[in-house]
């Protein structure tokens, strides 16, 4: 599942949250507003089983106890009691414009409904039926009269609605979740590729067509500022690379002719090495900028990494290794039998950085120690020399921050040339590792893996 999945996966499952969240508060509402009714609402029944109990016949008289006065002015309320003959035997409040006498018929209809404007609750008692009417207007009664199959087929229906209703809920959330996903996943997809210096060529169309037009736009600047900026450098590679060459042809001459002075031959050699370096970093320039766009095309063959270090030591050694530096090579016995897969001229360049950079930064002479070691998944070239080290805090920018990072002090100086850049650059387009440690007492390692491939 990619980050967009799972982001409306999400969105989807956080949507069916609130709306359960939704349903539960609902129910928890009306419960507390029935609650809330209920509390503040007289409740008939209780209240005339209670008043009827207060009415009472002692030696042929009808009389009550006094506290069902205050019971019936608490909510503004009258009673009376009606015999079998629907005569009132016993009254309270009652008014006097209502008849001391009812037929069947009326009392039928006022016990279902209103005794005038009076709403009506009645009780069974044991002299006859005992009425208790309440303020007009404080009371609504209703008839409700259904058939069974169709109460039951009705409450069935409104369950059958309800759940219809949710389900299509969430599937209308879900195909809208769909719909938005499937026009972010161009535009997240066009991001990766501009973060990857990849041309970005989005549909203009949908929801979101002004969104991929401005992604267009801006990948369509992005590749021009690229593309400028590597000519640029090319162009400046292939300019510096003749008088560079006319230089360092002068400077070889001046340096080997017997005849001059030996200070004047001592200042061109100076002059041949420096432009010697200024070529080297001219070649990492314009090698690092084709590999950061990918202008560089890997000719990957299978490569001893034991021969590719030998050679790489004999350059060192043949273009005349200073006597304040020394190299040792240690291979392990089956070495000849390593084999990985890579550019070998990339590698080259890798290993050469690697070991420059330890003399560029160590003037005063130090041993250095090239050795290749195997484990299950990698090859592992280890460097290692006895030179003055690095600052942990610089160590630990190698460690963790790009390589246009590490390259610049806090001031935003340049305090490391292209080389170890060039370095992370080839590692990585190998599929590598690369980690800088400094070695106690004084010195520096550097370990770089690289993919094993053995040979068949």
């Amino acid at each position: 599942m990619n980050p967009v999945q799972r982001f409306f996966r999400k969105y989807f499952l956080s949507t069916i949250g609130i709306l359960l969240l939704f349903m539960i508060l609902n129910v928890v509402l009306i419960v507390a507003i029935c609650l809330a009714a209920n509390h503040n609402m007289a409740t008939p029944e209780l209240s005339i089983r209670q008043l009827a109990g207060m009415v009472t016949e002692t030696d042929g008289t009808i009389g009550a106890e006094p506290e069902i006065r205050d019971r019936l002015n608490e909510v503004d309320a009258w009673a009376m009691l009606l015999n079998e003959e629907g005569a009132v035997i016993w009254s309270e409040g009652m008014p006097e414009d209502l008849p001391c006498k009812y037929t069947a018929a009326q009392i039928a209809k006022f016990s279902r409904w209103y005794l005038e404007d009076y709403p009506v609750t009645i009780w069974e008692h044991p002299l006859g039926l005992f009425v208790v009417c309440y303020p007009p207007g404080s009371m609504q009664k209703y008839s409700f009269t259904m058939e069974t199959e169709f109460l039951q087929t009705y409450i069935a229906g409104v369950g059958i609605e309800f759940v219809a209703n949710v389900l299509l809920m969430l599937f209308l959330f879900w195909n809208n979740s769909r719909r938005i996903a499937r026009a972010v996943q161009p535009i997240l997809a066009g991001i990766g590729d501009m973060a990857h210096g990849r041309p970005v060529s989005l549909v203009e169309r949908g929801e979101l067509a002004e969104v991929n037009a401005e992604l267009n736009r801006a990948g369509r600047q992005l590749q021009k500022k690229d593309t400028a900026r590597s000519q640029w450098i090319s162009g400046i590679s292939h300019d510096i690379r003749t008088p560079l060459s006319i230089m360092l042809g002068y400077a070889s001459e001046i340096e080997d002719n017997s005849v001059l002075p030996t200070e004047v031959q001592k200042q061109a050699g100076m002059i041949r090495r420096q432009g010697e370096k200024l070529r080297q970093l001219v070649i990492d320039l314009n090698l690092a900028s084709k590999l950061e766009y990918s202008m560089q095309p890997m000719k990957k063959t299978l490569i001893s990494p034991v021969e590719l270090s030998r050679q790489v030591i004999s350059d060192f050694v043949n273009d005349g290794l200073e006597d304040r530096y020394s190299i040792e090579f240690h291979w392990p016995s089956h070495g000849e039998d390593l084999f990985i897969e890579g550019d070998y001229a990339l590698l080259v360049r890798m290993l050469h950085n690697i070991i420059g950079n330890s003399m560029e930064h160590n003037p005063n002479g130090c041993s250095i120690a090239i050795s290749v070691e195997v484990n299950p998944s990698a090859c592992v070239f280890v460097l290692q020399d006895t030179g003055c080290g690095m600052e942990e805090s610089l160590v630990a920018r190698l460690n963790a921050e790009p390589a246009e990072q590490i390259m610049q002090n806090e001031q935003g100086e340049i305090v490391h040339g292209n080389g170890l850049k060039l370095v992370r650059q080839i590692i990585a387009a190998h599929n590598g590792r690369i980690h800088f440690s400094n070695v106690p007492p004084h010195g520096l390692a550097v370990i770089m893996e690289l993919p094993v491939k053995k040979q068949s």
